[in-house]
């Protein structure tokens, strides 16, 4: 009979180096048992210990809570419940299961819900038992707000909203936890609500849209000026299960993005990755982008693409955005080598927002540009 040992360990107990190496250790191994029937076998599950270390900054979840999904390759649920609840021995007959953990129900976008989960392929043969590592790590992401007082007495009309493809959730001017999404596009909007009875309309800003992987912790401060240079109330926690970022996010430097209007700077891309649709201002500064260098100056020899930045002596190439110039009318208004007098110019382009092109955060594809 073949067995399948199920670890789990918090990703966030031990640095990721430690991790590799770790894991690398474990190896799946056989044995040959003896048992009356030769067509099943047994599938054992375990939790190890915990590692503890300086840098858990949360709990992780009760194993027993864990919720267990042991399927067949033809879909059949052999088992469906809590770790805590689950048979002392699995007989299985010998195929192909799929094995799944998820330590709660995540679906839309919650307050302090960290997710844990995984899953795998398991293959049982009779009269062999197999050892299987199964790590459960976070599968969502985490976004918090900080704001300064300059932004609260600014927009004290507003309230703060995070959305993302399965849901919504407010998020007042008092609040300081984490806000846990689904991976994906995440939007940051400030709204305004009509008085009573006035009939008006909902006064919505976006502040930022950005696209968030599982493990991502993003802390977003934010300023009303540019000039508000004071930091965060809280400060940032260190947990090596997660990717903690942080960013400071000015508004009233830019746009919006949603009309030419309101177009976004330059700067504001990065910020913005993966947003479709998007105006972005900037000046024409070069063009035959290679993923290392821009050329700066006329002669040109590629007309599919263009650099641009917030300056137009700009000569820097980690402040400038590239830009893929379709092959339409765009092209022939857009590229420098039939248009060399473009060189320097303010432009508008509308596009989706990528975190590389031509090795640089840039806009691909377009679909509108106009000086």
């Amino acid at each position: 009979m073949r067995g399948n040992f199920i670890v789990f360990k918090v990703l966030g107990f031990i640095e990721a180096t430690l991790l590799f190496i770790y894991f690398g250790t474990f190896l799946t191994s056989c044995k040959g048992l003896e048992f009356e029937d030769e067509t099943t076998g047994e599938l054992k599950l375990a939790f190890a210990k915990s590692v503890e270390t300086k840098s858990v900054v949360r709990d992780f979840p009760d194993s027993n809570k864990f919720i267990l999904t042991i399927k067949s390759s033809s879909g059949s649920i052999i088992y469906n419940g809590l770790y805590g609840n689950r048979p002392a021995k699995i007989e299985l007959d010998a195929g192909s299961y799929e094995i799944a953990v998820v330590s709660r129900d995540f679906t839309i976008p919650e307050f302090e819900a960290p997710c844990y989960s995984d899953c795998k392929t398991v293959v049982v043969k009779a009269g062999e038992t197999c050892v299987v590592l199964l790590t459960a790590v976070q599968s969502n992401a985490g976004l918090r707000l900080t704001f300064t007082q300059d932004f609260v007495g600014k927009f004290s009309g507003y309230t703060a909203e995070l959305s993302d493809i399965k849901g919504k959730i407010g998020y007042p001017f008092t609040e300081s936890r984490f806000a846990y999404m689904n991976p994906g596009i995440v939007t940051v909007r400030l709204l305004k609500f009509p008085q009573s009875g006035s009939g008006g309309k909902i006064d919505t800003i976006t502040v930022v849209k950005r696209e968030m992987a599982a493990r991502d912790m993003l802390t977003l401060n934010l300023h009303a000026t540019p000039s508000d240079t004071s930091s965060a109330k809280s400060g940032i926690l260190i947990d090596t299960s997660s990717r903690w970022l942080f960013e400071q996010i000015v508004i009233g430097s830019g746009g919006d993005g949603l009309s030419k209007d309101r177009a976004m700077t330059v700067d504001q891309l990065v910020s913005n990755i993966g947003a479709k649709g998007i105006w972005v201002t900037g000046y024409i500064v070069g063009g035959d982008l290679t993923s290392t260098a821009i050329k700066f100056e006329v002669p040109f020899t590629k007309d599919t693409n263009l650099a641009i930045a917030a300056s137009p002596t700009e000569r820097e190439r980690d402040r400038c955005i590239s830009v893929c110039i379709p092959n339409n009318d765009i092209r022939q208004i857009l590229n420098l080598c039939t248009n060399p007098g473009n060189l320097g110019k303010k432009v508008y382009i509308k596009g989706t927002v990528v975190g590389s092109y031509m090795g640089m955060v840039g806009l691909n594809p377009i679909t509108e540009a106009q000086f």
